[in-house]
Protein backbone atom coordinates (compact mmCIF):
# COMPACT_ATOMS: atom_id res chain seq x y z
CA UNK A 1 0.00 0.00 0.00
CA UNK A 2 2.79 2.49 0.84
CA UNK A 3 4.55 1.91 -2.69
CA UNK A 4 0.61 2.58 -4.03
CA UNK A 5 0.66 5.58 -2.65
CA UNK A 6 3.71 6.56 -3.22
CA UNK A 7 2.97 6.05 -6.84
CA UNK A 8 -0.11 7.57 -6.63
CA UNK A 9 0.84 10.78 -4.86
CA UNK A 10 3.38 11.59 -8.21
CA UNK A 11 0.33 11.18 -10.02
CA UNK A 12 -2.25 13.45 -7.82
CA UNK A 13 0.78 15.91 -7.80
CA UNK A 14 0.85 16.14 -11.68
CA UNK A 15 -2.63 15.48 -12.97
CA UNK A 16 -4.86 16.78 -9.89
CA UNK A 17 -2.95 18.58 -7.25
CA UNK A 18 -6.70 19.52 -5.33
CA UNK A 19 -6.96 15.59 -4.56
CA UNK A 20 -4.87 14.06 -1.71
CA UNK A 21 -3.57 10.49 -0.27
CA UNK A 22 -2.70 9.27 2.72
CA UNK A 23 -1.29 5.77 3.77
CA UNK A 24 -2.07 4.67 7.12
CA UNK A 25 0.45 2.04 8.91
CA UNK A 26 -1.27 1.35 12.27
CA UNK A 27 0.21 -0.86 14.41
CA UNK A 28 -1.80 -2.43 17.55
CA UNK A 29 -4.83 -0.57 17.72
CA UNK A 30 -7.29 -1.51 20.96
CA UNK A 31 -10.27 -2.89 18.81
CA UNK A 32 -12.49 -6.16 19.08
CA UNK A 33 -11.34 -7.35 15.32
CA UNK A 34 -10.07 -10.68 16.97
CA UNK A 35 -13.59 -11.39 18.85
CA UNK A 36 -15.42 -9.88 15.77
CA UNK A 37 -13.72 -12.05 13.01
CA UNK A 38 -13.68 -14.87 15.08
CA UNK A 39 -17.72 -14.44 15.20
CA UNK A 40 -18.39 -13.72 11.74
CA UNK A 41 -15.85 -16.63 10.85
CA UNK A 42 -17.73 -19.00 13.04
CA UNK A 43 -15.12 -19.40 15.29
CA UNK A 44 -16.61 -17.93 18.47
CA UNK A 45 -15.16 -20.24 21.59
CA UNK A 46 -18.38 -21.51 22.43
CA UNK A 47 -18.56 -22.46 18.68
CA UNK A 48 -15.16 -24.11 18.40
CA UNK A 49 -15.74 -27.92 17.32
CA UNK A 50 -13.80 -30.61 18.29
CA UNK A 51 -11.66 -30.30 14.88
CA UNK A 52 -10.80 -26.25 15.71
CA UNK A 53 -9.66 -27.66 19.08
CA UNK A 54 -7.53 -30.42 18.05
CA UNK A 55 -5.73 -27.39 15.18
CA UNK A 56 -5.29 -25.13 18.45
CA UNK A 57 -3.67 -28.62 20.44
CA UNK A 58 -1.59 -29.25 17.13
CA UNK A 59 -0.75 -25.37 16.63
CA UNK A 60 0.50 -25.12 20.87
CA UNK A 61 2.64 -28.44 20.35
CA UNK A 62 4.48 -26.30 17.23
CA UNK A 63 5.35 -23.69 19.95
CA UNK A 64 6.77 -26.30 22.23
CA UNK A 65 3.81 -26.00 24.46
CA UNK A 66 2.35 -28.41 26.45
CA UNK A 67 -1.48 -28.56 26.36
CA UNK A 68 -2.11 -32.34 26.98
CA UNK A 69 -4.00 -31.61 30.59
CA UNK A 70 -5.71 -28.41 29.67
CA UNK A 71 -9.80 -29.10 28.70
CA UNK A 72 -11.23 -28.05 25.95
CA UNK A 73 -13.28 -25.42 27.72
CA UNK A 74 -10.03 -24.18 29.05
CA UNK A 75 -8.86 -24.20 25.45
CA UNK A 76 -12.29 -21.78 24.77
CA UNK A 77 -11.84 -19.49 27.63
CA UNK A 78 -8.57 -18.72 26.70
CA UNK A 79 -9.42 -18.21 23.13
CA UNK A 80 -11.83 -15.53 24.37
CA UNK A 81 -9.23 -13.94 27.05
CA UNK A 82 -7.11 -13.63 24.06
CA UNK A 83 -9.33 -11.47 21.93
CA UNK A 84 -10.45 -9.22 25.34
CA UNK A 85 -6.78 -9.05 25.59
CA UNK A 86 -5.99 -8.27 22.71
CA UNK A 87 -8.21 -5.51 22.64
CA UNK A 88 -7.58 -3.94 26.36
CA UNK A 89 -3.97 -4.19 26.53
CA UNK A 90 -3.26 -2.40 23.16
CA UNK A 91 -0.63 0.75 23.46
CA UNK A 92 -3.12 2.87 21.58
CA UNK A 93 -7.06 2.61 21.70
CA UNK A 94 -9.39 3.04 18.61
CA UNK A 95 -10.07 6.74 19.82
CA UNK A 96 -6.21 8.04 20.06
CA UNK A 97 -5.91 5.71 16.45
CA UNK A 98 -8.58 8.17 15.14
CA UNK A 99 -7.16 11.23 16.29
CA UNK A 100 -3.80 10.22 15.70
CA UNK A 101 -5.18 9.43 11.35
CA UNK A 102 -7.41 12.76 11.60
CA UNK A 103 -4.61 14.90 12.80
CA UNK A 104 -2.14 13.64 10.01
CA UNK A 105 -4.16 14.45 7.43
CA UNK A 106 -5.24 17.57 8.48
CA UNK A 107 -1.58 18.17 8.74
CA UNK A 108 -1.44 16.89 4.75
CA UNK A 109 1.38 13.96 5.92
CA UNK A 110 0.73 10.93 2.92
CA UNK A 111 2.67 8.55 5.97
CA UNK A 112 0.39 8.62 8.67
CA UNK A 113 1.87 5.95 11.59
CA UNK A 114 -0.40 4.87 14.54
CA UNK A 115 0.96 4.49 17.63
CA UNK A 116 5.14 3.53 18.58
CA UNK A 117 4.58 0.25 17.57
CA UNK A 118 4.22 1.41 14.12
CA UNK A 119 7.39 3.48 13.98
CA UNK A 120 8.97 0.52 15.33
CA UNK A 121 8.05 -1.76 12.76
CA UNK A 122 8.76 0.91 10.05
CA UNK A 123 12.35 1.82 11.23
CA UNK A 124 12.79 -2.27 11.08
CA UNK A 125 11.17 -2.97 7.81
CA UNK A 126 13.21 0.13 6.38
CA UNK A 127 16.49 -1.26 7.72
CA UNK A 128 16.08 -4.45 6.69
CA UNK A 129 13.21 -5.04 4.14
CA UNK A 130 14.91 -8.03 2.43
CA UNK A 131 13.98 -9.90 5.48
CA UNK A 132 10.43 -8.09 6.82
CA UNK A 133 8.50 -10.96 5.04
CA UNK A 134 10.55 -13.99 6.76
CA UNK A 135 8.74 -16.08 8.83
CA UNK A 136 11.38 -15.10 12.27
CA UNK A 137 11.26 -11.34 11.43
CA UNK A 138 7.63 -10.93 13.37
CA UNK A 139 8.85 -13.16 16.06
CA UNK A 140 11.83 -10.55 16.80
CA UNK A 141 9.83 -7.59 16.52
CA UNK A 142 7.96 -9.50 19.56
CA UNK A 143 10.82 -10.81 21.18
CA UNK A 144 12.39 -7.04 21.43
CA UNK A 145 9.19 -5.62 22.48
CA UNK A 146 8.52 -3.58 19.26
CA UNK A 147 4.63 -5.56 19.28
CA UNK A 148 2.82 -5.42 22.28
CA UNK A 149 -0.14 -8.24 21.28
CA UNK A 150 -2.02 -8.00 24.82
CA UNK A 151 -0.87 -11.76 25.28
Amino acid sequence: MRGFTEALLTDLRINAPHVQAHVVMPGHIGTSIVLNSAAILGHRPEDMTAADLDRMRQAAGRMGLDVSGVTDDELRGFMQVRGEAFRDGAPTTAEEAATIILDGVRQGRWRILVGDDAAVLDDRVRADPERAYDADFFDEMVGAGGMNLGL
